[in-house]
């Protein structure tokens, strides 16, 4: 007998419903609701004592929330949970789908979640998207709301990365309609509304973009800091896209100083290199900013960051680097990166092409460099991509060259855009 899930999830929803209970009096000031809302989707493991207060919550035995392990899907997801190296995993979940079509469809969901996650761990997006996709379909097929918006939301967050903005807003405002009809937690229907505003501001839907960030902003206003600070930093983005610079600054000032390194290390390293790319963006950009942001973020990546977290930190500095004249430091971190697969967000994928046009140009490659950065621009407009990015290469391909004009004009090699 275990507590695997999704079954576990399964059994407390019924037994939960069963006696008409709402998540909030059943986790009662010992649980978050937030954290209960997971283990019902089986988004969370269970860990022993979480059960043990549950079932005691619930004046059931434990024995209530375990069930048989008899179905060899569950065996094969127990055996990728324990598999300490990501290949591993991604080998036995990939055989025990193909090996085990017919699984229990809530198994079935649950391995393909687990998939999922492994392919956005090692930077695979389109397999990812691929898995999300199926993880979708066979989600309605249950229809379980949690399990449906939690498809995707996830689902979109891998379009957004991938650049597929349109087919990310689509994706988001099904989770978001989910969540609003269903009364999901405010956690999930918050993280589906940033989704949401954040492809509304790279299609360039900035009306729509700033009504929901009011909506978020209000909504989070009473949250704890994690999520508060994360949706100020969702505002941030839509007011500089509207250019109230001002207000921009405003929340994101507000959001560094909201969170403290030791209360969610990993979003704190996040909301740094998001803090630090938003000010590169601003006009005129706050270097000083995102130079401090990028300072205090760099112990964070290596103790805590993941490959993709050190790989946005590099570009970041190679960015500002270049902003501030230091060629020669910009291009030996384009050179590390050129060393790894890079796991970046498309999006990312772009600004690092249009630092090395920026570099091209900066270093003399005149003609080379301003046709790079040209088409890039134009690559960016055709293909759909953020909106937002092909106006930013437009105006560093401006910047660049007024730069070599001005350090040409003054006898200087490297000027400082």
């Amino acid at each position: 007998m275990s507590l695997q899930q999704p079954e576990f999830g399964t059994r407390l929803r019924a037994l939960r419903t069963g006696l008409g209970l709402s998540q909030q009096q059943l986790a009662g000031t010992g649980m978050s609701t937030g954290y209960l809302s997971r283990l019902e989707s089986g988004a969370r493991p269970p860990t022993l004592r979480a059960a043990e207060y549950l079932a005691e919550r619930l004046d059931v035995p434990l024995s209530a929330l375990r069930s048989p392990q008899t179905d060899p899907l569950a065996q094969r997801l127990a055996v990728a949970s324990a598999a300490e190296e990501p290949a591993r995993a991604l080998t036995i979940l990939r055989q025990a789908l193909t090996e085990h079509p017919d699984g229990a469809t809530a198994l079935r969901w649950q391995a393909l979640r687990m998939l999922a996650e492994l392919q956005q761990a090692t930077g695979d997006r389109a397999a990812e998207a691929a898995t999300l996709t199926e993880l979708t379909a066979l989600a309605a097929q249950t229809g379980t709301p949690e399990l449906t918006a939690y498809s995707h939301l996830h689902l979109a967050r891998c379009r957004r990365a991938l650049g597929q903005h349109a087919e990310a807003h689509q994706h988001a405002a099904t989770a978001f309609a989910l969540a609003v009809t269903h009364q999901l937690p405010p956690a999930e229907r918050d993280g589906a509304l940033m989704v949401l505003i954040s492809t509304e501001t790279a299609l360039g839907k900035l009306a729509e973009a700033r009504l929901h960030a009011d909506e978020l902003e209000h909504s989070t206003r009473t949250a704890a800091a994690a999520p508060r600070a994360e949706a100020l930093w969702t505002c941030a983005h839509v007011r500089l896209r509207q250019g109230d610079q001002p207000g921009a600054a405003a929340l994101l000032d507000r959001a560094l100083a909201l969170l403290g390194s030791r209360e969610n290390p990993l979003l704190w390293l996040r909301l740094r290199l998001a803090a630090a790319s938003l000010s590169l963006q601003m006009s005129p950009r706050r270097l000083d900013t995102a130079e401090r942001c990028l300072t205090e973020a760099a112990p964070a990546v290596d103790l805590i960051g993941a490959q993709v977290h050190r790989q946005e930190h590099t570009l970041l500095r190679a960015r500002l680097a270049v902003l501030r004249g230091r060629t020669a430091e910009a291009a030996e971190l384009c050179g590390l990166l050129d060393d790894e697969a890079l796991l970046l967000a498309h999006q990312d994928v772009l600004t690092l092409r249009m630092v090395r046009g920026q570099l091209r140009i900066l270093t003399g490659d005149h003609e080379e460099g301003v046709s790079a950065l040209e088409q890039l621009a134009a690559q960016a407009q055709v293909e759909g991509a953020d909106v937002n990015t092909a106006i930013e290469i437009w105006r560093s391909l401006a910047e660049s060259v007024t730069c070599t004009i001005r350090g040409a004009g003054n006898g200087a090699a490297h000027p400082a855009l």
